[in-house]
């Protein structure tokens, strides 16, 4: 261990009393003493000052107690100054969370308006040429093959979500999305007594401005 890490170490041992600096020359009466002092003081790690009428020596943290307990003023002043670090603090992680809050939000808002874009796309792509690759598909003919899809692919209380069977009907029949729901409807106006409706799914036939995406065989 070095002269200045066993000066350093006998000036903590005094504590918030501290040391005068008289005394601790007598300890080190090393020529290098004043040197190793100020490379201490230098170093952040002990305070001088003047207590009475002498100089003495602290540990940095001893000092602090030191004045809290010697000062009634500073004291005051400290806990000020915490007080209002604690609340800054308080603040920052309020505003931190308000923040983060708000972010998720923009983020739901923007992934909403991306499905919003994405549906009114498909949308314009089924209507922007009506007249291109279309069939002149029945409705006896489409009952035909919607009747064969319920039939393959309904669960065993009987409904079906329309919107599970509409791309492979649409492929098979040649026909575009909004012909889809437009032949279901048409179908099941003309045979309300073969077919039930049920309100539910993100798409489906709209009755009432209801949204029904489940149909069933009766």
């Amino acid at each position: 261990m070095s002269n200045i890490d066993i000066i350093y170490e006998d000036i903590n041992s005094f504590g918030s009393v501290g040391i005068k600096k008289s005394e601790l020359k007598k300890r080190f009466p090393e020529e290098t003493f004043e040197e190793s002092l100020d490379q201490l003081v230098v170093q952040d790690k002990i305070c001088v000052s003047k207590k009475g009428t002498y100089i003495y020596c602290w540990g940095k943290n001893f000092y602090l107690e030191y004045l809290l307990s010697s000062d009634i003023k500073f004291k005051y002043l400290y806990e000020s100054i915490i007080g209002i670090q604690n609340k800054l603090n308080n603040y920052s992680d309020s505003i931190f969370k308000y923040v983060e809050k708000i972010d998720c939000e923009l983020s739901e808002v923007k992934s909403s308006f991306v499905r919003i874009e994405e549906k009114i796309g498909s949308l314009k792509n089924d209507t922007s040429n009506p007249n291109e690759n279309t069939s002149n598909i029945n409705l006896e003919e489409f009952k035909e093959q919607f009747d064969s899809m319920i039939a393959e692919k309904s669960s065993s209380i009987g409904w079906l979500e329309l919107s599970s069977i509409k791309d492979d009907l649409c492929a098979r029949c040649t026909i575009t999305s909004t012909e889809f729901y437009s032949l279901v409807s048409d179908l099941i106006e003309t045979y309300p007594d073969k077919y039930e409706l049920s309100s539910g799914g993100y798409e489906g036939v709209v009755l009432r401005g209801i949204i029904h995406g489940f149909v069933r065989c009766i």
